[in-house]
């Protein structure tokens, strides 16, 4: 990989721990996300040993707040109009409704991909977390981050512009996407898959043709970009 990953695994320990699915979300740029309620002890301690490592990028900002890219916009999908993400927002806070499970975080992955949407992948090594389970909930500080995010679309008009700003497209995570190289958690439980699913069929329902979704053992949790 084209990072010292010996020097990196050294500093991705700790307990094994959850992530709690909150939302559904129309990120900037249209793209639809499953955030979680904040990144918990275990995954932010890693992500503090990381950041003081010398050699790698700043941290983005995509990767501050733990979220699931779902699907992006199709290159030649027309905006959304305010009805449109009135609508999708709507359909995001009903599904949310059924969000009541956690997602157990067993091991952590680096993994250099060819796009950054991780549906192709060069190399992947994984990192198993301990035995026990911290359960613990995410720091005040981490939720009030996610909060900070989401509050964003409390006004639609606003936040529309974000919507339909350029960028983030379905071929930036496909055959556009520069390579490069990132710490994930992998998302695969059974449960999770089959509301990610019905979610899809909502929005696809609401919208045909306009999103392109990614697939399924492509759904990850970024901890940190590293390259």
């Amino acid at each position: 990989m084209a990072f010292d990953e010996p020097r990196l695994r050294a500093l991705v320990r700790g307990d094994r721990c959850v992530l709690r699915p909150q939302t559904y979300f129309v990120a900037w740029n249209g793209v639809l996300a499953l955030v979680y309620d904040g990144f918990p002890p275990v995954l932010a301690g890693i992500k503090a040993r990381l950041n003081e490592e010398d050699g790698l990028p700043p941290e983005n900002f995509g990767s501050r707040w733990p979220k699931t890219t779902l699907a992006a916009l199709h290159d030649d999908a027309p905006p959304l109009s305010l009805a449109e993400l009135t609508s999708l927002r709507a359909l995001c806070e009903e599904h949310a409704s059924k969000l009541s499970l956690r997602v157990p975080v067993e091991r952590l992955s680096f993994v250099s991909y060819d796009q950054r949407g991780l549906e192709s992948v060069r190399e992947r090594s994984d990192v198993a977390l301990g035995s026990a389970v911290d359960d613990s909930e995410p720091s005040d500080a981490e939720q009030a981050r996610v909060r900070g995010v989401l509050d964003e679309w409390s006004d639609l008009e606003t936040y529309l512009p974000r919507v339909n700003a350029p960028g983030s497209r379905i071929s930036s995570y496909r055959e556009a996407s520069p390579q490069g190289s990132t710490l994930v958690a992998f998302i695969g439980t059974s449960e999770l898959r089959e509301l990610v699913a019905q979610f899809r069929s909502a929005v696809d329902a609401l919208l045909p043709g306009r999103y392109a979704w990614l697939d399924d053992a492509s759904l990850h949790c970024t901890v940190r970009a590293l390259g």
